[in-house]
């Protein structure tokens, strides 16, 4: 900031010197003199304001990461509590590509909550229905689904994987 003040001053006075040399009045020089100086200092005013600006937006971005870092921690408080609530219970089965492993979430004896894990399954087919599966495990309370037309080979691995979890 110093540096380009310093030198627009600069320029300012060596423009000063040239005129001086030159044929044209002391008034032209002056004037030329003080239309540097202005523009310096607009230069100047122009810089602090994009370094206010900068400085704003540091303070934004660290509020927005305070805010992240709490939402973190509540999610993970949540978690614990919910972990807390219930017991978990995993099984597996055969899916189409491979094993699909099925975690559920017990209160007592009733399904609270199951997630699916089908890394092997086709994304589109088996992949796509273990969502649809997690619902009605949780709906049905047990094994006893009907399925995702489509993905045959999954739903029985589901189904088998559920068996299995709640024959601990």
């Amino acid at each position: 900031m110093k540096k380009l003040t310093l030198m627009t001053a600069t320029a300012g006075v060596i423009l000063a010197l040239s005129a001086c040399a030159s044929t044209s009045t002391p008034e032209a020089t002056t004037a030329a003199a003080q239309e540097t100086t202005v523009a310096a200092e607009e230069t100047t005013a122009a810089a602090e304001e994009t370094t206010a600006a900068a400085e704003e937006t540091t303070v934004a971005a660290e509020e927005t990461t305070a805010a992240a870092e709490e939402t973190t921690a509540a999610a993970e408080e949540t978690t614990a509590a919910a972990e807390e609530e219930g017991t978990t219970l995993t099984g597996t089965g055969k899916g189409f590509g491979g094993d699909v492993t099925v975690t559920l979430t017990m209160d007592g004896d009733k399904i609270v909550a199951a997630s699916i894990e089908g890394k092997d399954e086709t994304p589109a087919v088996g992949g796509a229905a273990l969502e649809e599966l997690e619902k009605q495990i949780v709906e049905a309370g047990s094994d006893e689904i009907d399925g995702v037309s489509g993905a045959t080979l999954t739903s029985t691995g589901v189904k088998e994987a559920v068996k299995a979890a709640l024959a601990k």
